[in-house]
């Protein structure tokens, strides 16, 4: 008998282990107040629409922030806080949480999204039209978290338009993946501000950003300590039309580090004293491979400063016409372009490879029939 009630209490016990569903506006009025509610595991899902609020903080929570989406896989769900405060910030948990499928928009204090000490995920988030100092659309502390599909978009900060960074790697440094950062702004870095960190940045895409030092990347490290050297990671990303007011056009590296650079391409950016694609300062040394250098303007060099040439490289001075379906801008087409295609088919137009503003079977029969070397 004891043996039967042992079971049914545990099986009583494992029936509140189910996470729930928690709707806004629906069963909460407010964000927050769906989040206080919340417990571990739980999903809060918030309808279309703009809210209003400031200062959305989990409490320690692990949970999955969830927006609504439309036809085009974008967030149809929008968060803003104005001159109030930050929209959200998230430090110190055992489990971080998840965001996604959100707009962060129309903060003018400091930052919108401000992460310390944290690993939380965002996925398909958009981080657009905020204002602040250190970082303008999202702020990163002491932490790791990790971006996937993320985009961030007239944002404007004196570090870091669009994201900033401070002393990243106890022991985790940010992951940016097929993150999109444009028409930004920021005295020291337009699109980012990578400052003592080591963050990987696969398939991600600068453009029409603008700073004094940095027009799309600052990228800065110290000596003291390894995980604060500025030995950031850029993979199959593309940096084009960025502007530096004075150097760095597409990249920037400061003070001290190690830097790699694999499959790239800078192109038109511009810069009025010192490196038009990339400068570097003297304890700065990144190594670059299978990139490209081209018609980068405004500086006699297109790269100024130390660097370490690991081969397959290209600089010229003028780029060639991009080939339909070369998504990634590398000079192929290749299987990334075909995943990158295959992943927003028929949602949007970013695997747009005829003109006409979507993704469809005939992008596709269009970037198989080039696939290659543009070349």
């Amino acid at each position: 008998m004891r043996a039967i009630c042992a079971i049914v209490v545990s099986m009583l016990l494992s029936c509140n282990t189910f996470a729930d569903v928690i709707n806004v506006p629906a069963d909460y009025p407010t964000i927050q107040a769906a989040i206080d509610a919340s417990s571990d595991g739980d999903e809060v899902v918030i309808a279309p629409g703009l809210y209003n609020e400031f200062g959305i903080q989990f409490n320690g929570k692990a949970i999955t922030l969830r927006g609504s989406t439309g036809s085009d896989g974008l967030p149809t769900t929008a968060i803003t806080s104005g001159s109030e405060g930050s929209i959200m910030s998230i430090g110190f948990q055992q489990i971080d949480p998840t965001v996604r499928d959100i707009t962060f928009t129309g903060s003018t204090a400091d930052t919108a999204v401000m992460t310390f000490h944290s690993n939380a995920t965002f996925i398909n988030c958009t981080f657009l039209d905020n204002a602040g100092f250190l970082g303008g659309g999202f702020y990163n502390l002491n932490g790791g978290p990790s971006f996937i599909d993320c985009r961030f978009i007239d944002n404007t900060a004196t570090w870091g338009g669009g994201y900033a960074c401070w002393e990243t790697g106890q022991p985790e440094h940010p992951i940016f993946t097929r993150c999109l950062f444009e028409g930004n702004t920021g005295e020291i870095g337009g699109g980012m501000a990578n400052l003592r960190s080591q963050p990987t940045l696969n398939d991600c895409v600068f453009r029409n950003n603008q700073a004094s030092f940095g027009g799309g990347l600052y990228n800065d490290g110290d000596a003291c300590c390894s995980q604060w050297e500025g030995n950031i990671t850029l993979i199959d990303c593309l940096f084009e039309d960025n502007e530096a007011l004075e150097s760095g056009g597409g990249i920037y590296n400061a003070i001290f580090g190690f830097p790699v650079i694999q499959g790239t391409t800078l192109r038109n950016n511009t810069a009025i004293f010192f490196g038009s694609g990339m400068f570097s300062e003297d304890q700065m040394l990144p190594a670059v491979s299978d990139s490209v250098f081209c018609g980068n303007q405004g500086t006699s060099d297109q790269i100024t400063g130390p660097w370490t040439d690991d081969g397959d490289n290209a600089i010229e001075d003028n780029c060639q016409t991009p080939c339909p379906g070369d998504l990634d801008g590398n000079g192929d087409v290749s299987v990334d372009d075909l995943l990158a295609l295959l992943a927003v088919f028929e949602l949007n137009a970013d695997g747009d490879c005829d003109g006409d503003d979507d993704t469809d079977v005939d992008d596709l029969l269009l970037l198989i029939g080039n696939y290659g070397d543009c070349s």
